[in-house]
């Protein structure tokens, strides 16, 4: 069975993920997140150059929100108030990003104040898009009868979980509407509130996660602390168990500071003896590929391939695990072969189709370089270090 262990630490909450008995996702959760709260803002500085502006949130302090990310025709002007929602928290020196396009994620649907309805890319099969798409437009037909916000056109992005065949339409239904009415309702206070006001209060990463990971077929989730159990079975009736040894800690048990530890250094190792050198470095991550132990005799293009292959499985599961994020340069190991560097490429993709985090593979540079992009979110976890150890 696959696991969801969640420990609490002083000033942070760990969450690790075992897929087949292999850490697959580790997960860090500070205490002063503001990742997805929604404010009442004041717009206090507007900068035409880069196409952006800060809002503040509290006196004094700003959030950055890209002009791509205010969705009005309204021009917006110094002093203006606008409802906004974290985006993405704080990262280094950078403020937390906002946005207007205020937002709503369930199980199967993210519902959000913009007439758009969009379909996860990952559901291929245009049949099954057709009917989710008809099924949003169908509910909030029925819903626009009793909405608040007459003003407010609202719009869903359709998530891959709605396509799995064991999910009913009457489900999805469910959520949908109760996405939408909570969403109304909040935008509709919102509309009375003053300036520096907190809308919403997103519920807590950990306890989000916990409540997905048991969600999952062959996934237990597991916490020894007493106040997270509390805490998510008072919002969830999902199962959940309260570890509650005396004789090892859950920590010792699934050798967690271990994990923790290696996924702070620079290198990962692989079977075959080959290992990743990883560098975060303020513009980019690079990651090199070595052969290390993995060569002895054989450097034929075809075994270097498969190295290459194991190397971008583990990637993969190291840029989850790190949660690693921007412009990311790997070096694989040299080959000439065009047509197994086109297979090395497919093969990336596929592995970091499964991370939930948007990856971009772009493409093999003239001096055989991989460039990916991942999605910036959350801090990545050697910026969390000091608070790990």
């Amino acid at each position: 069975m696959n696991k969801f262990v969640v420990i609490n630490k002083e000033n942070i909450k760990l969450g690790y993920y075992f897929k087949n008995d292999k850490l697959s996702d580790l997960r860090c959760y500070e205490e002063d997140s503001i990742l997805n709260n929604v404010y009442v803002g004041r717009v206090s500085n507007i900068l035409t150059n880069i196409k952006a502006a800060f809002v503040d949130i509290k006196p004094g302090f700003s959030c950055y929100l890209s002009m791509e990310d205010y969705k009005s025709d309204k021009k917006l002007r110094i002093g203006d108030i606008i409802i906004v929602q974290i985006s993405k928290d704080s990262i280094k020196t950078k403020q937390p990003s906002v946005t207007t396009d205020i937002c709503l994620t369930g199980k199967y649907v993210i519902i959000h104040a913009e007439k758009t309805v969009g379909v996860s890319s990952k559901i291929k099969d245009d049949e099954t898009r057709e009917r989710l798409k008809s099924l949003f437009e169908n509910t909030l037909k029925d819903f626009n009868t009793s909405k608040k916000c007459s003003d407010i056109s609202y719009g869903a992005i359709i998530r891959t979980h709605a396509a799995d065949e064991d999910v009913s339409e009457e489900l999805i239904t469910h959520e949908i509407t109760g996405l939408l009415t909570k969403l109304d309702t909040m935008l509709d206070k919102a509309k009375y509130m003053t300036a520096y006001s907190k809308v919403y209060e997103s519920e807590p990463a950990y306890i989000k996660d916990m409540a997905l990971f048991s969600e999952k077929e062959e996934c237990e989730v597991v916490t020894d602390d007493e106040k997270i159990y509390a805490e998510f079975v008072e919002n969830h009736h999902n199962p959940i168990r309260l570890y509650a040894d005396s004789m090892i800690s859950l920590t010792n048990l699934y050798n967690l500071k271990s994990l923790t530890e290696k996924a702070l250094t620079k290198r990962a190792y692989l079977k075959s003896g080959a290992y990743l050198v990883i560098e975060p470095t303020e513009a980019m991550t690079v990651i090199d590929v070595n052969t290390g132990k993995a060569i002895h005799g054989n450097n034929s293009e075809e075994y270097i391939f498969k190295i290459n292959c194991e190397a971008a499985k583990e990637i993969a599961r190291q840029l989850k695990i790190r949660n690693l994020s921007g412009i990311i340069i790997i070096d694989f190991i040299s080959m000439k072969n065009e047509r197994l560097n086109n297979e090395l490429l497919s093969k990336l993709k596929e592995y970091t189709l499964k991370d939930e985090t948007p990856v971009k593979v772009v493409d093999i540079t003239r001096l055989g370089l991989v460039e990916l992009t991942r999605k910036k979110v959350r801090k990545p976890l050697y910026e969390m270090a000091g608070l790990i150890k």
